[in-house]
């Protein structure tokens, strides 16, 4: 492993970019704007590598105008199935951050092997996840077990679960005001999540009124799903509430409702920025995690 500046790299591999690119093969775990960043460099002696899911949300975010079109070609690298970069042979498992198409990575070469995950979520709708590649740790002894270093606390706090999102979600639909129109701020980078907010305010006899992008994309994952972009003429709907973007500006009100991996100062003329929701491990925890997986070095990137 070596070090170049914050970059984490091993032998002739880049994993994730942090501040630049360094190395000619990078993979990208999750999405993130500095990741994002990256591909839209046209540079054809760098080659990406991405999960099939990560680089379809990514095709549809630019499809319908979330994002801007980017430079590269990203190369996908299969589940489960060993790929020979260089000398090295690099196996992808499926993660849960909380984010769509993230990936945790085993890595192994002559000199030794290392494994890779960004960060992960213990409260997420995808623990078989997390479950599979801890045991991959566990078949494969690694000699050291990355993370970054945001998964490493203090104090681990209070992190909401995919269900107490839903369960919030449902508190503020049961008691918002039919004085004042209700909003709703969401992200695109979790259409799972978006798809379960639908049916929550269905389950509470609420509809959301969809921004017509966000419709196009949850019907391209969720074809067989109905999602409104307007109020239906022939129906009488009661209780509703609009989807707006994160760019927005949002008048101060109780009357909102912001997906919690959205960060906003709820004022006038301040635009969200998304963060993912991770469960940040504290020391003990760390302790617990090495004995789980049977390993002695965890690092923390």
């Amino acid at each position: 492993m070596s070090e170049n500046n914050s970059e984490l790299t091993f032998e002739n591999i880049q994993l994730d970019v942090r501040e630049k690119i360094v190395k000619n093969q990078v993979f990208i775990t999750h999405y993130s704007d500095n990741n994002i960043n990256a591909l839209r460099i046209a540079n054809k002696k760098i080659n990406f590598y991405l999960s099939q899911e990560l680089y379809t949300l990514i095709q549809k975010l630019i499809r319908f105008g979330f994002i801007d079109k980017l430079q590269s070609q990203p190369k996908i690298i299969p589940i489960q199935y060993s790929q020979k970069i260089g000398d090295l042979k690099v196996t992808a498992y499926r993660n849960d951050d909380s984010l769509f198409g993230s990936l945790s990575l085993s890595i192994k070469s002559i000199s030794g092997s290392i494994f890779y995950c960004h960060s992960f979520t213990t409260k997420g709708a995808h623990n078989k996840r997390i479950n599979k590649w801890k045991k991959i740790i566990r078949q494969e002894q690694p000699s050291i077990f990355y993370l970054d270093q945001k998964m490493h606390a203090v104090n681990s706090g209070s992190i909401i679960s995919e269900t107490g999102i839903q369960k919030q979600f449902g508190k503020f639909l049961s008691r918002m005001s039919s004085d004042i129109p209700a909003k709703v701020v969401l992200s695109p980078l979790n259409p799972e999540r978006l798809a379960k907010y639908n049916e929550t305010a269905r389950e509470h006899d609420t509809e959301i009124i969809w921004h017509e992008k966000y419709v196009k994309l949850l019907k391209f994952f969720f074809p067989d799903e109905e999602f409104s972009s307007s109020l239906p003429k022939n129906e009488q709907v009661e209780n509703f509430v609009h989807q707006i973007e994160p760019d927005s500006e949002l008048i101060s009100s109780s009357n909102y409702y912001i997906d919690p991996m959205l960060r906003s100062t709820i004022s006038e003329k301040e635009s969200t920025t998304f963060e993912s929701l991770i469960t940040p491990l504290d020391d003990n925890e760390i302790l617990q995690l090495k004995s789980d997986l049977k390993i002695d070095q965890i690092i923390f990137w």
